[in-house]
């Protein structure tokens, strides 16, 4: 069980109460998290949602690798702890000067703190900075949002440090799995009623039939669009949103990714794959690449209990 500090920020404005909603903002102090406080604060005051701010300061082996006991961990770990408080006051003052939050410094394993406080706190979203990428970061396991993502039964929005605000515009990949409906589901709510919805569904570049007259587009359109336009519905979506129907070919992760970039989406929402423990140690091979590739907030949502597809849905593409 994590040990937890309690901090408060001082400040000239009233904290956000708690509410029977929650959010769970995941912070390490750095300007990687930057954006992860930014928008966890823009969603909560839109929403009337409680930003559970808090951060997580892993332990100090007790011994080290020859055995010999380390002396004064426990005091370097609440050394450790109070640096911690004091960076979020930094933050605090990055993010949003003049604001005042209420947050906590909890001592335990990184990952495991997160997903457990998300559990305890029955958390509809967990948000957290995109971090550290490359060789680096995965031989010393620093890519804290793949852990949680891979560990988590919440969905998970990894957040580039330079974001500001809420998303005005979603991209949600549907492979017509229940997890990816389930993120279109999520992304929906981020919009918060208004903006515009990309639904997008990404076919391999195959070999037309031999014979076939149409286009690989007419094909796919004729196939695909009708699925697309089941999820919409499915969805009652807000007549504030505008929902577009986008069919792309190729890499799913590249061609996802660079429709964004073109269109200067806010976020791209994915769901999870994989059915079973090994599935989700594994993930996606979609949704890692998205991750580690990402300039924008990426939303990567599991399957909700009970959730079926829409009615005419396709079965699931090979995506993992």
């Amino acid at each position: 069980m994590p040990r937890t500090d309690h901090t408060a920020a001082r400040g000239a404005v009233e904290p956000l109460a708690p509410t029977a909603n929650t959010i769970v903002v995941a912070t390490d102090a750095t300007t990687d998290a930057d954006g992860a406080v930014r928008v966890g604060y823009a969603l909560a005051k839109r929403d009337g949602v409680y930003a559970d701010l808090f951060s997580v300061v892993e332990p100090l082996p007790l011994f080290g690798p020859d055995g010999t006991p380390i002396p004064d961990a426990e005091q370097l770990v609440m050394i450790a702890t109070e640096a911690r408080g004091t960076a979020l006051l930094a933050q605090r003052d990055r993010t949003h000067p003049g604001k005042q939050w209420l947050f906590t410094v909890d001592v335990g394993a990184r990952v495991e703190t997160i997903v457990e406080r998300a559990e305890r706190h029955d958390a509809s979203l967990i948000l957290l900075g995109i971090g550290a990428h490359g060789v680096a970061a995965r031989i010393n396991r620093r890519e804290t949002a793949l852990g949680v993502i891979r560990a988590a039964h919440k969905p998970v929005l990894a957040i580039p440090g330079d974001a500001w605000g809420v998303p005005h515009s979603a991209l949600a990949a549907l492979d017509f799995t229940p997890s990816s409906e389930h993120a279109a589901r999520v992304a929906v709510d981020l919009l918060g009623g208004e903006g515009t919805l990309y639904l997008a569904h990404v076919t391999p570049r195959v070999p037309i039939p031999l014979g076939d007259p149409r286009t690989w587009g007419e094909i796919t359109t004729s196939a695909v669009v009708p699925k697309l336009e089941a999820i919409a519905r499915h969805l009652d979506v807000s007549p504030a949103i505008r929902v577009e129907y986008v069919l792309l070919h190729g890499d799913p992760a590249h061609e996802l990714l660079t429709f964004a970039d073109q269109l200067e989406i806010d976020l791209i929402a994915a769901g999870m794959h994989g059915r079973g423990a090994l599935g989700r140690l594994l993930l996606g091979s979609v949704s890692t690449k998205v991750i580690r590739t990402a300039n924008r907030m990426v939303l990567i949502a599991p399957p909700r209990p009970g959730l079926a597809l829409a009615d005419g849905g396709l079965p699931p593409s090979d995506w993992s």
